[in-house]
């Protein structure tokens, strides 16, 4: 397994430019965030399926995992680990993971999901590209023990 970690300020770009990126390759699954008016959704490169993952509102039925003024479906996040927990199986040059923010060095959101995959790294013989927030790639570097097993990727 090569990792790879896309970043940048937030707000930056960053999903957009690495979905552009994606549409050219052939071998690719994992999961994109991108915000569609206004909300955040997940999107699931293999089958695109695109899943709200951000909800506002307080009487939903469905589980909610709050940071800060944010509210994620429990549900959403859970589908996500599955898809990371599948691609493990599956022979494919690139696993995109976007984005690991401070629910994931919380242990919630994609966890356990992006451990799994890191403790796997013997079994996945692709490239991993993590999407990290400029603000907190010293903290992700340091949480998962990737001082000297990253480059940083550049489109």
């Amino acid at each position: 397994m090569n990792i790879y970690v896309y970043t940048g300020p937030v707000k930056s770009g960053k999903t957009t430019k690495l979905m552009q990126w994606a549409s050219d390759q052939k071998n690719i699954d994992g999961i994109f965030q991108p915000v569609v008016d206004g909300k955040r959704y997940i999107y699931h490169i293999g089958s695109r399926t695109l899943k709200i993952l951000e909800t506002q509102s307080e009487k939903s039925n469905e589980e909610i995992l709050e940071i800060g003024e944010y509210k994620f479906l429990k549900n959403t996040f859970s589908w996500c680990q599955k898809i990371l927990k599948d691609c493990l199986n599956k022979n494919i040059e690139w696993l995109i993971i976007d984005e690991v923010g401070p629910l994931e060095l919380k242990g919630k959101g994609l966890e356990p999901g992006i451990t799994e995959l890191l403790n796997s790294k013997n079994n996945f013989s692709g490239n991993v590209v993590f999407v990290v927030r400029d603000k907190i790639l010293v903290k992700f570097i340091k949480n998962y023990r990737l001082d000297d097993i990253y480059k940083l990727f550049n489109i």
